[in-house]
């Protein structure tokens, strides 16, 4: 279930996120490494016996208690220290969905497929907000200012 919910989130992420600025998934590791992959090449991502895999690649298989998250970015992260730049990130897991760098005061909103809203949660002043997931399977969307993702609850 969770891995469906991260591949899902994950594949609608990138499709969202294909503005011209946006070229690079990042993985990164608990352990502080990063590995980039250009969205322009099309990474497909699976989960394989406990293991995040990117393009079904021995090579760039991850162990998930492992990974840290990953995300989108503008540039190559691999081997490269944060620059201070804090791009939107939104995680999720079984119960609830994290929006971190968002803009203090900003409100987040999931509204279901019938245009319901289900939650709403205001960023605190380090831009962070969590919303609890419903129960219920089904497509929802997270809007913040003007962004939207599409979440889908198997």
């Amino acid at each position: 279930m969770r891995k469906r919910l991260l591949t899902t989130t994950a594949l609608l992420l990138g499709s969202l996120c294909a503005s011209a600025a946006v070229q690079y998934m990042t993985v990164e590791q608990k352990s502080g490494a990063k590995y980039s992959f250009l969205l322009k090449d099309n990474p497909v991502v699976t989960y394989q016996g406990g293991e995040l895999v990117v393009n079904g690649s021995a090579s760039t298989s991850y162990a998930l208690d492992g990974v840290k998250n990953y995300h989108f970015t503008e540039s190559d992260l691999t081997g490269v220290e944060t620059t201070g730049v804090d791009m939107l990130r939104i995680t999720t897991d079984e119960n609830t969905v994290l929006v971190e760098n968002a803009p203090a005061g900003a409100k987040v909103v999931l509204v279901n497929a019938g245009g319901a809203t289900v939650a709403v949660a205001t960023a605190d002043q380090s831009g962070t907000a969590t919303i609890s997931l419903p129960s219920v399977k089904g497509v929802y969307a997270l809007t913040l200012d003007k962004q939207s993702f599409k979440l889908i609850r198997n």
